[in-house]
């Protein structure tokens, strides 16, 4: 009997021993899962860092030529929003626009516009003459 008692005891023992081994496996399991966890972030961030520092690279000239063309943009658009407040604003007795202001409108814009699609359509020729030129070939 006394037999049967040390080895429900020893049974007990080591019962408490994998307890105990399996509550720091777990801890261990938790502290690593956590470590990969922070490490990941980590990652994250120093890749979130080296693009930010990628991206914050000055270059005067750039900065001052696009602040520049941002700057006239706005006072373009405010302009027109202006403008079309005045036109929209007269009374309806009087015309708003003849058709002699109409085609001044119009040749000023194609003027701008022209080398812009000149240069758009130039492009698209040239690809399909390329195109053409290889198929052939």
């Amino acid at each position: 009997m006394t037999n049967q008692k040390q080895s429900y005891s020893a049974s007990k023992d080591d019962h408490d021993y994998f307890d105990q081994l399996l509550d720091e496996l777990y801890l261990l399991q938790e502290k690593l899962l956590y470590a990969d966890a922070n490490a990941s972030h980590e990652k994250e961030q120093q890749t979130d860092d080296a693009t930010t520092d990628g991206d914050n690279l000055d270059i005067p000239i750039l900065t001052q030529t696009l602040n520049r063309e941002i700057d006239d943009e706005h006072q373009s658009r405010q302009q027109f929003d202006e403008a079309q407040h005045h036109l929209f604003e007269q009374p309806a007795s009087q015309p708003a626009i003849n058709e002699e202001q109409i085609n001044a409108i119009v040749n000023r814009l194609m003027g701008k516009l022209r080398p812009k699609v000149d240069q758009l359509l130039r492009q698209k020729i040239r690809t399909k003459v390329i195109e053409r030129f290889n198929r052939e070939s």
